[in-house]
């Protein structure tokens, strides 16, 4: 009899996406290149979930939005549990459901370009706790989310993919079952390796759009 595989965890529902993406909207037209919208915050709390060193939650809602007006109780209660739920998915093996279709298309691409960026920003917050003596093994497994988001468009060893819809289309389907990956990885690593070639470092990259 084969093994029943448990249901993704829904970090928030859909009130709760609506109620977060109202309360990280702008209420002004002006439009910043950096701005924090709900797809990059869960993103960047789906990251914070996997990481194998819990940090305060006070501590990364603070880093995702500093001194943001919009930093209010009723947002951080959000993503605090965005948080615990997605943390629990990964530690029970389920995973969680994203928020976005797994499709590479024109309708969705920004929203799943977003949330990896977010993620990454996570991941290069905590770089020294990701990558210490498994940067390799590290790196492979996030290449997809690297080059979904974007933030590498102009490095030479990302050109072919950002040329290839069909293989962004593949990334992004993988997705699911790639962060369970990551988070065996970082959580549970087989075996730890002599240190391998160098990653790109935090620095934030131009975006494709």
């Amino acid at each position: 009899m084969q093994d029943h595989q448990p249901d993704p965890l829904v970090p928030l529902n859909e009130q709760e996406l609506d109620q977060l993406d109202a309360l990280l909207s702008p209420e002004t037209d002006a439009e910043e290149e950096e701005e924090v919208n709900l797809f990059l915050a869960l993103g960047y709390v789906t990251a914070q979930a996997i990481s194998p060193q819990a940090t305060p939650a006070e501590d990364w809602v603070d880093a995702l939005l500093g001194n943001d007006q919009r930093a209010t109780a009723d947002l951080q209660a959000l993503l605090s549990q965005a948080y615990r739920l997605a943390a629990q998915g990964f530690y029970q093996g389920a995973g969680i459901e994203l928020p976005f279709a797994s499709q590479w298309n024109e309708e969705t691409e920004e929203f799943i370009a977003d949330w990896c960026t977010g993620f990454m920003q996570a991941a290069f917050e905590q770089e020294e706790i990701w990558f210490n003596q498994q940067e390799q093994e590290v790196a492979e497994l996030l290449l997809p989310i690297m080059a979904l988001s974007g933030l590498f468009a102009e490095e030479e060893e990302f050109a072919e993919i950002e040329d290839n819809p069909e293989l962004l289309q593949a990334f992004a389907s993988q997705l699911p079952e790639l962060l369970l990956d990551i988070y065996c990885q970082l959580n549970a690593p087989e075996e730890k390796k002599a240190p391998p070639a160098s990653f790109p470092g935090g620095k934030k990259k131009k975006r494709r759009r």
